[in-house]
């Protein structure tokens, strides 16, 4: 008895996670896209915002012939700002949503104004909860450069590339972080109405960060912005990859200060055009005890770094073949064949492109 109580009680939840009823606001719908973990289907996701101004993520998988009849509603909704209520849906958790092949959307009448669409100031949202998401007007501040990081994709660990920029408004300025899909889209000293951004708190301070339902609207110059405190862009990334080549480093001028190369050396100085500074030209050593490093990613890009010999001498040693060691570690044949049958993790600074920290990748990335 106890045994079949238990199914009872079972079957009862899965019919309750499975026949759930949504009423809002649509806010944004996707286009059907391929779906990552499933080459055989595509899916769409949609934002709906609900009376107690919550946004509720759904999510529709779809076969690759097949049309879909509420992904077209939902555009339609999201066109015209009428209710919407969805029934028979699979609740996830944390407001997340799975339209089934039961699902049904129609027409709800609703005296709803998403608040997350109004939009509000930088000042305003360092007080909000993470994982609100916001609408304002900013202008960009400042662009850092591609960071790659690992995320994790139901039961496999991704590469995705993120650039960190600093935006501002007449109130303050913040940090938001915008991903690859976004990097044709927002440019420096730009003014944007920037709709569905997140709200995501780091280290006890908010931050801001794109996703796939952030649009970007570029309006005419606000002037007058407040940059007093502009956070700072971290310099550092990772990447995973495998080694393909090895060199020898090409000696060449730099500001030490920007790292351009678009200077003038004239053995004694360095005038760069860049950061309009002039610095004493050190004669560097250190040429002979640095590798350049070719390192093709997961998302076959190849990376150009420079190396510390004794960091790819670490790396050799981990590989059992610490007596490559000793000879030249670019004439030696078998140093690239070793170290391009390995994936290595690399920390590496984004500025110089200079390898601080390389390692076995332990991480099963495929």
């Amino acid at each position: 008895m106890k045994r079949a109580n238990n199914t009872t009680e079972n079957t009862n939840s899965i019919k309750q996670k499975t026949n759930t009823i949504l009423e809002g606001i649509v806010i944004a719908v996707t286009s059907i896209s391929d779906n990552q973990n499933d080459k055989k289907g595509k899916y769409w996701t949609a934002l709906i915002c609900d009376v107690n101004q919550n946004v509720n993520r759904i999510t529709k998988y779809v076969s690759l012939k097949s049309n879909c009849f509420i992904h077209t509603k939902m555009l339609d909704h999201l066109n015209n700002q009428r209710g919407i209520k969805l029934n028979k849906l699979k609740f996830n958790d944390d407001n997340t949503y799975v339209a089934t092949s039961e699902t049904v959307a129609v027409e709800k009448i609703l005296a709803l104004t998403p608040l997350c669409t109004q939009i509000t100031t930088i000042k305003n949202i360092e007080c909000m909860s993470d994982g609100e998401y916001v609408s304002f007007i900013c202008k960009v501040v400042e662009i850092g450069s591609d960071e790659s990081v690992l995320l994790n994709n139901g039961s496999k660990r991704i590469q995705k590339l993120k650039r960190t920029t600093v935006i501002a408004d007449n109130t303050n300025s913040i940090i938001m972080n915008i991903w690859e899909n976004h990097f044709d889209v927002i440019k420096k000293d730009v003014c944007y109405r920037i709709k569905l951004a997140k709200a995501k708190m780091f280290n006890n301070e908010i931050k801001l960060t794109t996703t796939v339902h952030t649009t970007f609207e570029t309006i005419e110059d606000i002037h007058i912005i407040n940059i007093s405190t502009t956070p700072q862009i971290s310099t550092e990334s990772v990447v995973i990859g495998t080694i393909t080549s090895i060199g020898r480093v090409q000696e060449t001028c730099k500001c030490p200060k920007c790292y351009s190369t678009d200077v003038e050396c004239n053995g004694k100085t360095i005038k760069c055009t860049t950061c309009n500074s002039r610095s004493v030209y050190l004669t560097k050593s250190t040429t002979s005890e640095k590798l350049t490093l070719s390192i093709l990613d997961t998302n076959q890009i190849t990376l150009e770094f420079t190396v510390d010999i004794s960091k790819l001498c670490e790396l050799l040693e981990r590989c059992g073949r610490q007596d490559l060691c000793n000879n030249d570690l670019v004439d030696h044949e078998d140093v690239l064949l070793t170290l391009s049958s390995i994936t290595v993790f690399v920390h590496y600074n984004t500025r110089n492109m200079q390898i601080n920290n390389i390692v076995l990748n332990n991480i099963d990335n495929k």
